[in-house]
């Protein structure tokens, strides 16, 4: 691995930010991984950083093949004592987007002109989504899954064991692809 990803994954560990170097020619990407999209997210269809507002999977794989490296982002949030799941994920998936933002800012300032985020989980920035016009576009990141990519198969790939939700403690997954 390079000098300059190595720097990433520290700064990353230092935000609190679990971080693994990828090739993306790893990365699987799978048509019925929008299923959960589609037919398992409340959001679907209501965010314009979720499908069908965003790149067509086929048109994602077009984009990613521009890419060599990315870095899987995990944060961990600690859930013991959270009543209802659902609004504790909410919280915590915009609070790590905002870690896995900075990071992917950083990496922009640092050179990597085509550093993109893909966020863990849907936006939520506002309350409800202006479906006409984006009042925060420069924070609109789609998540993974959105374009297909199955994230549990990447993480086995990489020989990560890693459960998303357990009873004590959930994790927000993010993709930060660095070109």
């Amino acid at each position: 691995m390079l000098e300059k990803y190595r720097d990433f994954i520290k700064k990353a560990s230092e935000m609190g930010l679990k971080a693994y170097f990828l090739d993306v020619r790893e990365i699987p990407i799978e048509n019925r991984t929008s299923l959960k999209c589609a037919y398992g997210c409340k959001s679907y269809g209501k965010r314009l950083s979720c499908p069908p507002y965003i790149t067509s999977i086929d048109e994602f794989r077009k984009i990613i093949a521009e890419y060599t490296s990315a870095l899987l982002l995990v944060d961990e949030h600690v859930s013991i004592g959270v009543n209802d799941l659902f609004e504790a994920w909410s919280k915590f998936q915009n609070d790590s987007f905002h870690k896995m933002f900075e990071l992917e800012q950083e990496a922009f300032r640092s050179g990597f002109t085509f550093a993109h985020l893909l966020r863990p989980g849907p936006c939520n920035e506002c309350k409800v989504c202006n479906l006409q016009n984006c009042i925060k576009p420069e924070m609109r990141r789609f998540p993974p899954e959105a374009v297909g990519i199955n994230l549990h198969k990447t993480m086995e790939d990489s020989g990560l064991v890693l459960e998303f939700c357990k009873p004590d403690k959930i994790s927000c997954i993010g993709l930060l692809l660095l070109e």
